[in-house]
């Protein structure tokens, strides 16, 4: 099976591929919800054909297990989440952030940031509002550790706050019930 743009993988057209170092493919496929909604789907093997549709717990599991391996390192990489969050510049976290969290297993670096700035996007363009009580829930968590929401990024903050929270110290099971995460299991039974 050949990858690349306008191919289709899963039923479901490739948009834009990024190729990662270590020889991953993070493709941007066409979704269902609007217009301009997207999924974003891992490839780690073309032969045979291995993916996976990564998701918010994903990225907290990770987080969680890197704080635990080294807290400082795992709030550097939660900076750079935030900066990417911020600017959508991944290459410039990643060369400032790269060296500090060389030392941490799970997924690297490079992956984490190119999916969640994807991810990120996918929420902020399939957002429609939220309580204001949540609202302020969520603004709260982010001002705790010192972040604030980047204009126009009201949709993916739950994701961000959800990291966020963990980074406090809330187990990431907690803080994914807390944030009333809808996670699919990978097969259903």
């Amino acid at each position: 099976m050949e990858i690349k743009v306008g191919s289709r993988i899963r039923n479901k057209e490739i948009k834009e591929i990024i190729q990662l170092s270590n020889g991953w493919l993070l493709l941007k496929t066409e979704d269902g919800k609007s217009a301009r909604d997207f999924r974003v789907r891992l490839v780690t093997s073309t032969k045979p054909l291995r993916s996976m549709v990564p998701k918010h717990a994903h990225f907290v599991i990770d987080f969680y297990g890197k704080l635990c391996q080294d807290k400082s390192a795992g709030m550097a990489m939660l900076k750079a989440i935030y900066e990417i969050w911020k600017t959508k510049d991944v290459k410039s976290a990643l060369e400032k952030y790269q060296k500090a969290s060389a030392s941490l297993q799970g997924y690297p670096l490079e992956y984490i940031l190119y999916a969640l700035n994807w991810i990120l996007e996918q929420e902020d363009i399939n957002f429609t509002g939220r309580p204001e009580k949540k609202q302020k829930e969520l603004d709260a968590i982010l001002s705790s550790l010192g972040y604030s929401v980047p204009e126009g990024r009201l949709g993916s903050e739950l994701a961000m706050s959800l990291l966020c929270d963990v980074g406090r110290g809330t187990h990431p099971v907690e803080a994914l019930l807390k944030a009333n995460l809808d996670i699919i299991p990978r097969r259903k039974f």
